[in-house]
C-alpha cells in the first residue's frame, strides 16, 4: 500500500519534477533540491512545487544516510542523516527522555463555600437591650479586640455588683469573676470594668476572632434574649471547594493530597488539600462529595462561585518525554530520536499516562536518549519516504 501512495505521489508531480532512485540522493554537481521534500530536486532559481520554498544546493555524498531503516524505517537500525542547513530550516530541536513526577488526572467540579470552621457566632447570654452598636451592617470588617457593641443587661449588673463587693472582702462566695465569664464578659471587658473601678451600665462586648459580618441580627436599641444571635463573624482567609468525585475514582484519593482548583469562567488557579472524602454517595449522581481546602489570603475567591478541581493520584517518577514527540500511525507510536552523530531514527515506544505535557514511555526508550520534538514531522515523513523508495528499488530488482 505505501508503495502504491508513494508511485501515486511521483505520477502527480510527474510534470513538475524528476525524482531519482535511492542512490541518487547523494549530491551531483549543480544539483539544487528543496529543504523541506529533499526528493523534488532542479536548478538553482527553481521553486519547490508542494511548499514554495526556493531550492538549494544538494548536500555532498558524505551527508546521504549510510543505510536506510527497513518497514520504512520504523526499526532501530541505521539513522537518517540530514543536512544541518536543512535541520536549521525545519526547526529541528530535541528534548531528552527523562523522570517526571506525575501521575493520573482525577478531574471533579464543585462550588465554593465557607468554612465553618472560620465562623464565630456572637449571641447574648443574658437578656438586655443593645445599647450601642458599632458592628452595624453585613459586610463590615473586624480585627480581634474590636468593640462589637455594648450592651446593658441587669444580670450583668448583678454579677459587676457582686465582683466589687467581692473585691472589697465583702462577699466571700469566691466565684464573683467566674459570674462575670459565664454572663459573657471576657478579659478584655473584665479589664476594662477594673480599670473603670465601677459598675458599667453599657458593658462592652469585643470581637472574639478577625472576620466579615456575615450576619446581623440585631440594630441599636433592640432587645435581646438569653441566648439570641447578634451577629455571625465569617473569616473568608481559608475556604472549602465541595467537589463531586465519580465513585469509582474515590480509592485513589486520600485526605492531604494536593489539589489544583481553577475557577469557572475566570481562568485562576489555586492550591489547595484534600481535607475529608464524605462516606456516602449522592444515590442519584452517584458522586462522592470531596471537601477541599483552599487558602484565599487575598480574598479573590467568592463563596457561590464554581470551580475544576484537579486532583493528582498516584504521584510517582516515570520516565517521560513531551507529548509533542510522541508520534502516532497504524503501527503504533513512536519518537525520532536524535543520534549522537546528528542522524535520527525513529523508535517505536509504548506510552503510558499523559499529564502536564508529558506522556509516560513504558517501553522502547531509555532515560537521558534525546529524541526530537519540533520537526519531528517532516523528519518522519522523510523516513517513510526513503523507506517507499527503497521498497520501489527492491521491487523493481526482483
Amino acid at each position: 500500500m505505501r508503495v502504491f501512495i508513494f508511485v501515486l505521489t511521483l505520477l502527480l508531480f510527474t510534470p513538475f519534477l524528476t525524482v531519482t532512485a535511492p542512490q541518487a540522493f547523494a549530491a551531483e554537481e549543480g544539483l539544487y533540491i528543496c529543504p523541506m521534500h529533499p526528493h523534488i530536486h532542479g536548478k538553482a532559481g527553481d521553486h519547490c512545487p508542494i511548499c514554495g520554498m526556493e531550492l538549494v544546493p544538494a548536500p555532498s555524498s558524505s551527508s546521504a544516510p549510510k543505510s536506510l531503516p527497513p518497514e520504512g524505517g520504523r526499526e532501530s537500525g541505521g539513522g537518517i542523516a540530514i543536512d544541518p542547513a536543512y535541520r536549521q530550516a525545519l526547526g529541528v530541536r530535541a528534548a531528552p527522555a527523562a523522570m517526571h513526577d506525575f501521575g493520573s488526572e482525577i478531574h471533579a467540579f464543585g462550588r465554593i463555600e465557607a468554612s465553618t470552621r472560620r465562623e464565630h457566632v456572637v449571641a447574648t447570654r443574658t437578656a438586655g437591650w443593645v445599647v450601642e452598636i458599632k458592628a452595624d451592617a453585613e459586610g463590615d470588617v473586624v480585627k480581634k479586640g474590636d468593640m462589637l457593641y455594648a450592651f446593658y443587661s441587669p444580670d450583668l449588673m448583678s454579677a459587676q455588683t457582686d465582683y466589687f463587693l467581692e473585691k472589697r472582702g465583702r462577699n466571700r462566695a469566691g466565684n464573683a469573676e467566674r459570674r462575670l465569664r459565664l454572663s459573657g464578659m471576657d478579659d478584655q471587658a473584665i479589664a476594662a470594668l477594673n480599670k473603670s473601678g465601677k459598675m458599667m451600665e453599657q458593658t462592652p462586648f469585643y470581637a472574639p476572632s478577625d472576620g466579615i459580618v456575615s450576619m446581623l441580627n440585631a440594630r441599636k436599641g433592640s432587645y435581646v434574649n438569653e441566648g439570641d444571635i447578634i451577629m455571625r463573624l465569617q473569616d473568608y482567609s481559608e475556604l472549602w471547594l465541595m467537589a463531586e468525585a465519580d465513585v469509582k475514582d474515590i480509592p485513589l484519593l486520600s485526605p492531604g493530597m494536593p489539589v489544583r482548583a481553577r475557577v469557572s469562567g475566570a481562568g485562576d488557579e489555586y492550591d489547595g488539600t484534600v481535607d475529608i472524602i464524605f462516606p456516602v454517595a449522592n444515590e442519584t449522581s452517584r458522586k462522592v462529595m470531596v471537601r477541599v481546602v483552599l487558602s484565599n489570603p487575598e480574598g479573590r475567591l467568592k463563596p457561590g462561585q464554581y470551580a475544576d478541581a484537579t486532583f493528582e493520584a498516584g504521584k510517582s517518577p516515570r520516565l517521560a518525554v513531551p507529548s509533542e514527540a510522541v508520534l502516532y500511525d497504524g503501527a503504533g507510536a513512536h519518537v525520532i530520536e536524535s543520534l549522537a552523530d546528528g542522524s535520527f531514527r525513529p523508535v517505536m515506544v509504548k506510552t503510558g499516562i499523559t499529564a502536564h505535557g508529558m506522556t509516560e514511555i513504558l517501553s522502547g526508550l531509555e532515560e537521558n536518549r534525546s529524541v526530537v520534538v519540533s520537526g519531528q514531522f517532516m523528519i518522519d515523513a522523510e523516513s517513510n519516504l526513503r523507506g517507499g523508495m527503497a521498497a520501489m528499488g527492491h521491487d523493481h530488482g526482483q
